[in-house]
């Protein structure tokens, strides 16, 4: 089976662009920017987790569908979407999750 990630990721970036520019013009609020990019990755995440959940069951019990390789395909598919909007969520909350990357500088008490 042939996962198509460039095209896959193309128009989420393209998505991504588009929004952040119009935050940036001040067309769209902030908070709909990051409103339109948390309801993708919930999406993502439920069907992902969902197809996932279900190829587990479906191995676990032996059960063999023929829908098996097709779910496995967009399980695969919308898993790196939701890796890809992981990267643009860190983008949008950089300034409050750097910290977590790197530590705060210590005060120097005088």
């Amino acid at each position: 089976m042939v996962y198509d990630l460039v095209l896959t990721a193309l128009p989420f970036i393209g998505g991504y662009l588009f929004t952040y520019s119009l935050y940036r013009m001040d067309l769209i609020k902030k908070a709909l920017h990051i409103n339109i990019w948390n309801f993708i990755i919930g999406v993502a995440f439920l069907i992902s987790g969902g197809a996932g959940f279900l190829l587990l069951l479906f191995m676990e019990f032996g059960v063999k569908l023929p829908i098996n390789p097709q779910l496995l395909y967009w399980h695969v598919e919308l898993g790196v979407t939701l890796a890809l909007v992981t990267i643009f969520h860190f983008h949008t909350y950089w300034k409050s999750s750097k910290t977590m990357f790197f530590p705060a500088k210590r005060r120097v008490k005088t």
